[in-house]
């Protein structure tokens, strides 16, 4: 017999949130030399996830990097046609904590008013690169409140080498600052025992057999919660330059490619999406 969440969940699926970090390859390299000597290959991850969001007949939220938009205008018009939310990723890919509240503005200014201007759309979503909005940085949420900006995806209640507020609340929140609010949709993690692991995207998402991604998101279900997915178009290109990394780059960057397509496949069979904007306003 079918429990009536169950059945609830029949007629009226969560809405989890599709979120896509639009950067090239190379941007998430620390070596300044290959960054600046790569070739350019975003169209062609970018353009399999607009197919298989077509496919699926889902919506998401594409957070776009500031210089990535001014190399590939027509992509970013391309993704605004088709009805996506557009967002923004900063501007140069450096941990917002590693900058002044100054060149923090000024980037973030500079590429909001970019994809703003390409699109032909208000751009109200944010998301920083690291995933870098943590203890050191909190200021940059009054930062993004007084350019605009309505939502923030940046904060990850997990410890990692790179980012993490651990002990933050995994859940939707209106974070009160000087110039105004802002609603901070943190990046989505489980509580096993005593930590909080991530549920999915990225890295985690190529690593995770499918079966655990699955069930991590069943279990935000039953919670209640939306769960937030992310994921780089250069995890389905497959063809890219194969470079040395070190061990952390290499896990980040290169692990389970080949698994990317065929999981989010399945992820977009099993569960329903839509755009940050959209999920946070219901």
């Amino acid at each position: 017999m079918k429990s009536f969440y169950q059945e609830s969940q029949q007629t009226q699926p969560i809405r989890h949130i599709f979120t896509v970090d639009v950067e090239d390859w190379y941007h998430g390299i620390a070596d300044e030399k290959i960054r600046a000597s790569a070739e350019r290959r975003l169209h062609y991850g970018l353009s399999r996830i607009l197919e298989l969001l077509s496919e699926y007949e889902v919506k998401g939220t594409f957070f776009w990097l500031g210089s990535a938009a001014v190399e590939h205008p027509s992509l970013v018009q391309q993704v605004a046609e088709v009805g996506h939310e557009l967002g923004c990723h900063g501007w140069s890919h450096e941990p917002i904590y590693t900058m002044s509240v100054e060149r923090f503005r000024d980037e973030t200014r500079h590429a909001l008013d970019v994809i703003a201007d390409l699109a032909g759309k208000p751009v109200t979503a944010y998301r920083a690169p690291y995933f870098s909005i943590t203890r050191r940085s909190l200021w940059a949420l009054e930062i993004l409140a007084e350019l605009g900006f309505r939502y923030d995806s940046s904060i990850f209640p997990m410890q990692h080498w790179r980012y993490g507020i651990p002990d933050f609340e995994p859940q939707l929140q209106q974070i009160n600052t000087p110039v105004g609010p802002i609603y901070e949709m943190p990046m989505s993690v489980r509580r096993i025992l005593a930590y909080n692991i991530p549920v999915s995207g990225g890295a985690y998402f190529r690593l995770y057999p499918y079966k655990l991604t699955h069930s991590n998101f069943r279990a935000l279900e039953q919670e209640g919660r939306h769960g937030v997915f992310y994921i780089h178009p250069w995890e389905l290109d497959l063809n890219r330059p194969l470079i040395s990394l070190n061990w952390k780059e290499r896990i980040t960057n290169s692990i389970n490619r080949s698994s990317t397509e065929p999981k989010l496949r399945q992820l977009l069979e099993d569960f329903s999406f839509a755009p940050l904007g959209e999920v946070c306003a219901m």
